[in-house]
């Protein structure tokens, strides 16, 4: 049988699995086993908190690679990643990763402030929030 890879079914299905449940943002292996122990859905890898990085005058960038793939190695649970908008590259990089999803993401600097990422063309789902609707809109495209 052949394995349904990146099909909107598998994408749409996944996103579903995390419907009403807590995705931790954690920066060590620690810290997803602990998210995994107490019954998160998901966890999202991270360096550092970007709110953090920014406030200490610093751009605020994707995981880095070691990062997760520790965690991806220690946790059961679904990991995600998030990149700059706009990044196609970075969004490339965590996908040739094995990442569950990613988190085409404000909180990180913007690499292009107008252009988000055309999602159609990657395999892995992505995830984001939003402040309204606007905000959503942009990302569906």
């Amino acid at each position: 049988m052949k394995a349904s890879v990146g099909t909107i079914c598998v994408k749409r299905g996944f996103m579903k699995m995390q419907k009403h449940g807590v995705i931790m943002d954690v920066t060590s292996v620690e810290q997803a086993q602990i998210a995994e122990d107490a019954g998160a859905v998901a966890v999202m890898a991270l360096d550092k908190l970007p709110y953090d990085v920014r406030k200490a005058g610093g751009v605020a960038r994707t995981a880095g690679l070691k990062v997760i793939e520790e965690i991806m190695d220690h946790v059961s649970i679904p990991v995600m990643a998030k990149c700059r908008i706009g990044h196609v590259y970075e969004a490339r990089v965590l996908e040739e990763l094995g990442v569950d999803a990613i988190d085409e993401s404000e909180v990180l600097t913007p690499a292009d402030e107008k252009r988000h990422i055309w999602k159609w063309d990657f395999k892995v789902p992505f995830v984001n929030g939003a402040r309204d609707l606007g905000e959503a809109l942009r990302r569906i495209e």
